[in-house]
């Protein structure tokens, strides 16, 4: 037999109490947390694209071991059909969009080329203009779905 009931009384209430908090803030994080399925940010991947350094040696036909950006290769790609770093992008946009449908429209001078699915639902779009070390725009527009 127990012969402290008030101690026994107060585990058993604060028990109950954590008990009732732990479900409290899973309500608020359910409510107020983010999603799951929140999917990708497409401004946040022209971002990626307009800040990322490649060397064009080694996505492109070119000998260059340079560091540059990626959208002066772009650049250089369309306007003399090397597709290696469309592929490239490719590659990175399927690990941004992790498996949801996009798709990308790249122009630069009088050439065009897009990347991607056909018919996109979009849920993030975004379009950008980049500079070309080399004269000119590069400008890109991105749609991701869901």
């Amino acid at each position: 037999m127990l012969k402290d009931r008030r101690g026994f009384t107060a585990y058993v209430d604060a028990i109950a109490f954590m008990a009732i908090i732990l479900m409290a803030l899973s309500v608020i994080s359910m409510q107020f947390g983010m999603d799951e399925e929140n999917g990708p940010n497409a401004s946040e991947a022209m971002d990626a694209i307009s800040a990322a350094k490649v060397r064009p040696s080694d996505i492109s036909d070119l000998d260059d071991g340079a560091v540059v950006f990626l959208t002066d290769v772009l650049a250089y790609s369309l306007a003399n059909g090397d597709w290696k770093p469309l592929e490239y992008l490719e590659e990175f946009l399927d690990l941004h969009c992790r498996g949801h449908p996009y798709r990308i429209e790249l122009s630069y001078g009088d050439e065009n080329s897009s990347i991607g699915e056909e018919d996109v639902k979009v849920y993030s779009g975004a379009e950008s203009s980049f500079p070309v070390s080399l004269g000119g725009t590069l400008s890109a527009s991105l749609k991701i779905g869901l």
